[in-house]
C-alpha cells in the first residue's frame, strides 16, 4: 500500500472513531443528563392533570354519605366522603386511592366494605382529585393523610374499633408507611404496593429500562426534587426498610401475577420482610394493576372479609400465604 493510500485510511479511521467517539457522548449525555430531565418533568405535568368525579357513592346505594374535608398537620386540606352505617358499625376503614387517580377509583371497594357493615372514611390523597396540592412523594407526605383521617375520625368521636387503614397502589404503600406510627390501627390491607420508586419510573414513564443503569434514578429525583422543592433519595422510597417495622399489626397483601406495576414478587417480597404474626398475601387470578377488582369481585371480597372477620375473632387460624379460592 502507497503511503498517500495509507494516509488516506489513517484519515478515515480517525473521522469514523472520532464519529463514535461524539456520538458516544452524546448518548451518555442524553441518558443522564437530559432523559432523567423529561421524566421529571413528565411527572410533575401529570400530577398537575386532575381527575374530575363523575360517581358518588349515592350510585352505588349509599344515600346517607357525607362530603368531608379536614386537614393534614402540615395545613394541606384533603377531601373525602364520609360512609357511615346504620347501627353499631363493625369497624372503620379508611380508604384511599393510586397516583393520580381519586377516591372514586376505589369506590367500589368502599361500597362493598359497607355494605358488610364497616363505617368508611373514602378521601382524595394530597395533590389529587378535590384535595389541596402538594408534589407526589412516593407516600412521604402521602402516609401522612392516614393519620390525619385517623385524627380527623377521633376528635369527632366517629374511630369505632377495629381500625383497619386500606390502600391501593400508592395508598396502599402510604397505608404501610403511616401503620407504623398510627396509634389507634389496628390492621391494614395493602393492594397493589410498590416496593420502590425504580418500579415506577421504569414501568410508566419514558425512562424504561434506562433506569436499570449505575447512577440514572438518582438524577431523575435530582431533577424531580429540583421542579417540586423536594429532597427525595432512593432509600427514602424504598418500601422493605419500613414493613420491616409492622411488627405488631395484622397486614393483608393483595396481589396479582398479572400485575405488571406492582408486581406479584415484589409484593411478596413486602410480605416477606413483614415480621407481623398476623400477616397474608393473597394471590387473585390474572390480572393487570387495576383489574383485580373489576375482574374479580367476588374473589377479591371474599379474601377481603375473611381477613377482617378473622381480625375481629382475633386471627384463630394460621396466616400464610393463600391462592385464590
Amino acid at each position: 500500500m502507497s503511503p498517500t493510500k495509507a494516509g488516506k485510511k489513517g484519515t478515515l479511521l480517525k473521522i469514523l472513531l472520532g464519529i463514535l467517539a461524539a456520538l458516544l457522548a452524546g448518548g451518555v449525555f442524553f441518558v443522564y443528563e437530559i432523559l432523567p430531565q423529561k421524566v421529571a418533568q413528565g411527572l410533575v405535568a401529570r400530577s398537575q392533570v386532575r381527575e374530575p368525579l363523575t360517581e358518588s357513592p349515592k350510585d352505588y346505594g349509599i344515600p346517607g354519605y357525607q362530603d368531608v374535608t379536614f386537614t393534614d398537620s402540615d395545613g394541606v386540606t384533603l377531601s373525602g366522603w364520609w360512609l357511615p352505617v346504620k347501627g353499631k358499625p363493625q369497624g372503620t376503614v379508611i380508604l384511599t386511592h393510586g397516583v393520580f387517580k381519586n377516591r372514586q377509583q376505589v369506590l367500589g371497594r368502599a361500597a362493598f366494605l359497607w355494605k358488610l357493615g364497616y363505617q368508611v372514611l373514602l378521601f382524595d390523597l394530597r395533590g389529587n382529585g378535590q384535595s389541596g396540592p402538594s408534589p407526589v412523594s412516593g407516600g412521604l407526605l402521602e402516609s401522612g393523610d392516614f393519620l390525619a383521617a385517623e385524627s380527623f375520625l377521633e376528635a369527632k368521636h366517629q374511630l369505632k374499633k377495629p381500625v383497619v387503614f386500606f390502600g391501593f397502589s400508592l395508598g396502599a404503600m402510604c397505608a404501610l408507611r403511616a401503620g407504623v406510627s398510627a396509634p389507634q390501627l389496628d390492621a391494614i390491607i395493602a393492594d397493589g404496593p410498590l416496593a420502590n420508586v425504580k418500579s415506577y419510573v421504569s414501568r410508566r414513564t419514558i425512562g424504561g429500562s434506562f433506569t436499570s443503569l449505575p447512577g440514572f434514578l438518582p438524577r431523575v429525583l435530582r431533577d424531580y426534587d429540583q421542579l417540586t422543592g423536594l429532597s427525595l433519595t432512593e432509600k427514602d422510597l424504598d418500601l422493605v426498610p419500613v414493613v420491616e417495622q409492622l411488627k405488631e399489626t395484622p397486614v393483608l397483601y393483595l396481589t396479582s401475577q398479572g400485575d405488571d406495576l406492582a408486581k406479584a414478587n415484589e409484593v411478596q417480597q413486602l410480605f416477606a420482610k413483614t415480621p407481623a404474626r398476623h400477616r397474608r398475601l393473597a394471590y387473585l387470578p390474572e390480572a393487570g394493576h387495576e383489574e383485580s377488582f373489576k375482574k374479580y369481585p367476588m374473589i377479591y371480597e371474599k379474601m377481603v372479609k375473611e381477613f377482617l372477620a378473622d381480625l375481629k375473632k382475633g386471627f384463630p387460624k394460621s396466616d400464610d400465604i393463600f391462592q385464590d379460592r
